[in-house]
């Protein structure tokens, strides 16, 4: 997850209030973005602001104080900062606000909402659809902090079309291209379909352990793959008459249907 820190910018939004807490140069504050993407390492010694500095800083007697403008750039914060009100105690604490899939902004956060908005679909045969979560944890390990809970949910579905259990997307990827055979294309959709519920419900357990200090045996969280692949197998839109089905295929991934 880390190597999505560059995008959070896009989920996250900051309200200033007393402006103690919002960072000057990395919370999205103005419209402008983080401004130390605007400025760059040399913003801090052209507006006299430190890295470190809250937006607080930049006032002084209720006003917003700059030293003179000697860029585009900072002539452009000025503006927009004379456009925005200044940050006093009376306005309470500064709030951050998540993104939600209306597109707007609000305090409250939602994993579920939040995946929806990380990746980004491709349609497949089957309608099954890839989403874009290679591109986004590249090289990514696919235990997320979580390797025995990993290995253990991965080695169930060592059967007919795996050997071994992958590492990472790009493995997942691979074994993609290597399966062959009658069914090969369909086998495949189901292998992209157990990445993405395995990493997707990984990424809960995980989220579930370290803010709510809830975990999972490994029994519980395969029956919630298991589950949740069976139920997406057994839609309408994916039944057909074809043999064996998906959920056929989706057996013989289990290592004791094999």
């Amino acid at each position: 997850m880390l190597q999505l820190k560059d995008q959070l910018h896009d989920y996250l939004r900051c309200n200033v209030g007393d402006g103690t807490t919002a960072s000057f140069w990395f919370d999205y504050w103005t419209e402008l973005g983080p401004l130390y993407n605007m400025f760059g390492p040399s913003g801090p010694r052209s507006l006299r602001i430190p890295l470190s500095a809250t937006v607080s800083r930049a006032v002084r007697n209720g006003n917003w104080v700059l030293p003179p403008a000697r860029s585009e750039l900072a002539e452009t914060l000025q503006i927009v900062l004379s456009s925005l009100e200044v940050p006093d105690p009376s306005k309470g604490r500064d709030i951050y606000l998540w993104k939600h899939n209306s597109g707007g902004f609000g305090a409250s956060f939602s994993s579920r909402v939040t995946w929806e908005l990380l990746r980004t679909p491709t349609q497949l045969s089957c309608g099954i659809q890839w989403f874009g979560l290679r591109r986004r944890f590249l090289g990514v390990p696919l235990s997320l902090g979580l390797p025995s809970l990993k290995v253990a949910t991965w080695d169930c579905f060592c059967g007919r079309y795996m050997a071994f259990r992958p590492s990472s997307l790009d493995s997942v990827a691979a074994l993609c291209q290597q399966i062959h055979g009658p069914h090969a294309q369909r086998a495949t959709v189901i292998l992209k379909l157990l990445s993405q519920i395995i990493v997707y419900n990984l990424w809960r357990e995980r989220n579930a352990h370290i803010f709510r200090d809830l975990s999972m045996t490994q029994e519980a969280f395969f029956r919630i793959i298991d589950r949740a692949i069976r139920d997406r197998l057994l839609a309408p839109s994916l039944v057909s008459s074809s043999f064996p089905s998906l959920l056929q295929l989706y057996f013989w991934f289990l290592s004791p249907f094999s």
